[in-house]
This record gives structure tokens, C-alpha cells and sequence, in this order.
């Protein structure tokens, strides 16, 4: 003798739609979880890589001065600052013949000295770096005195 009682399909059907919508719903949200922690992973190693990337431009925009004050003692440029693109990367430099930066841009007196300070960007990130050279008005010859990394 078989049972006396049996379900309908319907009913098991409807039983069964709640489960898997249920289990449905959890694998969603883990792959959604899984997706913003990989997310925000890769965002943090790559933010530090853009960093040290933006500190390279601010450096090469350093170079990129020091090298015009050598060849040229009495170097000012056309539009201060000037602009220095180094691949998709950049560097705004700023020369202080002079003058140096305590407030607002070469608003100080030194005299015989650059001031030169690189703001290097990439992407979203920016490190700024400021240098001070003297410079010997007879002989011409150009000493770094100091080289800093400065906050923005």
C-alpha cells in the first residue's frame, strides 16, 4: 500500500523556489564582496605604484632645472612655472632666482641662490619635491645645498 497523502507538483515547486532563490542571493553577494575587496586590493598597490611615479616626475622636473641653471647662470624661464611631460606623467616647475618660498611663491629674499621646486603628477597622485642651489655669481659654478621632499 502507498501512501495515502502525496503533494501536489505545485506545492514542491513553490518549496523549492524560495531555497533557490536563497542560495541564489548568498552566491551573489559573496561574488559582490569578493569583487570590492579584489577592487580595493588593487587599488591600494596600485595608488603607492602612481605615487613613486609622481615622485620620479617631481625628480626628473629638479633635473630638468638644474640642468638650465648650469648652461645658464642668469636662467629664468619665459613662464614660471613651466610645464615638463614625461610620458603620461608631469612636472610643474617653479624657479625662484633669489627668492625663495616661505608663504607664497618666491616671496623671500636669498640671494646668489634657485630655489626650484617640482610638483610631479601622475594620474591622481602628487609629490612635490623642492631644491635650493647656490650659485657663484664670478666662477658660475652651481652647489646643491639642499634637496627635501616637501607635503602638499
Amino acid at each position: 500500500m502507498s501512501c495515502l497523502f502525496k503533494f501536489p507538483k505545485r506545492t514542491r515547486a513553490a518549496a523549492t523556489l524560495p531555497i533557490v532563490l536563497l542560495v541564489g542571493g548568498l552566491a551573489v553577494e559573496i561574488g559582490i564582496a569578493g569583487a570590492f575587496i579584489a577592487y580595493f586590493l588593487s587599488q591600494s598597490s596600485f595608488g603607492i605604484k602612481l605615487s613613486g611615479e609622481a615622485l620620479a616626475a617631481a625628480r626628473a622636473g629638479i633635473q630638468d632645472a638644474r640642468i638650465k641653471i648650469v648652461r645658464n647662470k642668469n636662467f629664468i624661464p619665459g613662464s614660471n612655472p613651466y610645464t615638463l611631460n614625461i610620458g603620461n606623467n608631469s612636472a610643474q616647475i617653479t624657479v625662484c632666482k633669489d627668492l625663495k618660498t616661505v608663504s607664497s611663491a618666491c616671496d623671500t629674499p636669498m640671494t646668489g641662490k634657485f630655489e626650484i621646486t617640482s610638483l610631479g603628477s601622475a594620474l591622481t597622485k602628487y609629490r612635490q619635491v623642492k631644491v635650493i642651489i647656490y650659485v657663484d655669481a664670478t666662477t658660475g659654478e652651481a652647489k646643491l645645498e639642499s634637496e627635501s621632499e616637501t607635503a602638499i
